[in-house]
């Protein structure tokens, strides 16, 4: 029954990822939103190539607010990383002064534009208001052409007006009171809990992966012939006395 339940959960969690992705056919983030001062693992989506042309490369500017970012291994891209300056910050009694300024992915086989990627980077976000958008400009180079999703949206402006928009993340309260330290530890332990839910997902059925009504028949029809051995040998036994 608990790996009934635990398969069910995998399914679910799968489910709701594939429903988290926006339908805006644009370079996103998931999730799009990540608390102040604290640490995020943030996956960016690539949804299609350019103009039908298959994706080759791309390439993710971080803002000098973001005093770190991490990115993961990714079987099917190759990960270059350039150093720049950011906005000065104490970061584990250290003064971080500089630190990533972009990511560039380049693709071991062109990612066919009607399929689907995702890379993920775990990074601290910087200390701001709720609601306030951090901005990771990137461009998209492919076979033919590339597409510059660099725009960010004026004051008072909104990003579905922009033909080209930046992917953000939203800020959203401080996660504890400890500078987004209590956090750290997070963006490891989301990445493994999605991992166990794919593997989980994906595992074989065997015997006890049955639905679950059918294991409580078979409990009930168990128990019934129980009973019904019982009362024979009680009614063999009066027989004989």
């Amino acid at each position: 029954m608990k790996r009934i339940i635990g398969r069910a959960a995998g399914l679910a969690g799968l489910a709701s990822l594939a429903l988290a992705v926006p339908a805006a056919a644009h370079i996103t983030t998931n999730p799009s939103e990540a608390p102040s001062d604290g640490y995020a693992t943030v996956s960016f989506q690539i949804p299609h190539g350019c103009d039908e042309s298959p994706t080759t490369q791309f390439s993710v500017q971080i803002p000098p607010s973001v005093a770190s970012a991490t990115p993961a291994i990714s079987p099917n891209w190759t990960i270059k990383t350039k150093q720049g300056k950011k906005d000065p910050v104490e970061l584990h009694g250290e003064k971080i002064t500089s630190g990533i300024s972009e990511v560039t992915y380049t693709a071991k086989t062109p990612l066919p534009a009607d399929r689907l990627d995702f890379v993920y980077m775990s990074l601290k976000m910087p200390a701001g208001k709720p609601g306030e958008s951090i901005y990771f400009p990137t461009v998209q180079k492919c076979e033919q052409g590339e597409t510059r999703w660099i725009q960010i949206p004026a004051e008072g402006e909104s990003e579905d007006d922009l033909e080209s928009p930046a992917p953000a993340v939203v800020l959203t309260a401080a996660d504890g009171g400890h500078g987004g330290a209590a956090a750290e530890e997070k963006p490891a332990a989301n990445m493994q809990q999605a991992s166990n839910d794919v593997d989980t997902a994906g595992a074989s059925v065997d015997d006890d992966s049955a639905p679950a009504w059918v294991t409580i028949v078979a409990l009930v029809l168990g128990a019934l012939g129980l009973v019904a051995g019982v009362a024979g040998l009680t009614a063999a036994r009066r027989r004989s006395a």
